[in-house]
């Protein structure tokens, strides 16, 4: 394997009961790539980054990070290298924003207690919510919620972040902040995946663009060629409608 490439995908499916969400996946994912997944609703993007992350278990397929088989026994250690930002931001309602912040670098025995408030403090003062660090997230607005998530997702350092849909809950002034706090992670040349309905953050921040229907990858590219000349009749017509 390619020093480079941080993550292989083998016939990756997925199935709730009778229910085939992904149809046999294969990608890569290499060092300091931003990959965007692109698709229409229900086409299995979200499932497909739950997987990696397995917040969902594979059915069938295999999955290498860094060379190593991913399976059930040393994906605790894996994720710490995997972080993820969900949709609706998944922090803890009854722990306060910094208790959110420092709960898995403690509880993972990366950092001692001290220090992963340090960070947190750091984090917290560089995206200007410094004053919410003892506020429950129930106080916070939309996209206040989503840069915690994401300065959650830093605390660790991973090695990769997933974004799943992180602007689709949030008002429009608030979509702004997250895009601009992404865009940021991304400049410091960090693995990301994202999947998004924001065309233009997608065709700005990606070096790849993915487009997964009905659980497979239908077409991929660089974002210019995905943009001006799709290969497949399935992402014009896609196209055609989000443009």
């Amino acid at each position: 394997m390619e020093n480079n490439t941080e993550l292989v995908i083998k016939g990756l499916k997925k199935s709730f009961g009778g229910n085939k969400v992904l149809n046999g996946i294969d990608f890569k994912l290499s060092e300091g790539e931003r990959v965007v997944v692109l698709g229409p609703s229900g086409s299995g993007k979200s499932t497909f980054l739950r997987c990696i992350n397995w917040m969902e278990e594979p059915t069938a397929g295999e999955m290498y990070f860094n060379g190593e088989l991913v399976y059930e026994k040393n994906i605790r250690r894996i994720r710490r290298n995997i972080g993820m930002v969900f949709q609706h931001f998944n922090l803890i309602n009854n722990l306060t924003v910094m208790e959110n912040l420092v709960l898995a670098p403690v509880k993972l025995r990366v950092m001692k207690r001290v220090e992963a408030e340090k960070k947190a403090r750091d984090l917290l003062k560089h995206i200007g919510l410094i004053s919410k660090a003892d506020a429950f997230p129930a106080s916070l607005s939309g996209g206040q919620k989503q840069r915690v998530a994401i300065v959650r997702a830093l605390m660790l350092d991973p090695e990769v972040i997933l974004f799943d849909e992180p602007t689709s809950a949030l008002d429009p002034e608030s979509i702004g902040d997250v895009l601009s706090l992404i865009r940021e992670v991304a400049n410091r040349g960090m693995t990301l995946m994202i999947v998004t309905h924001e065309m233009s953050f997608a065709k700005e921040i990606a070096t790849r663009i993915v487009f997964v229907d009905k659980g497979r990858i239908v077409e991929e590219g660089v974002p210019k060629d995905f943009f001006e000349h799709p290969k497949t009749p399935r992402v014009k017509e896609f196209l055609e409608k989000v443009l």
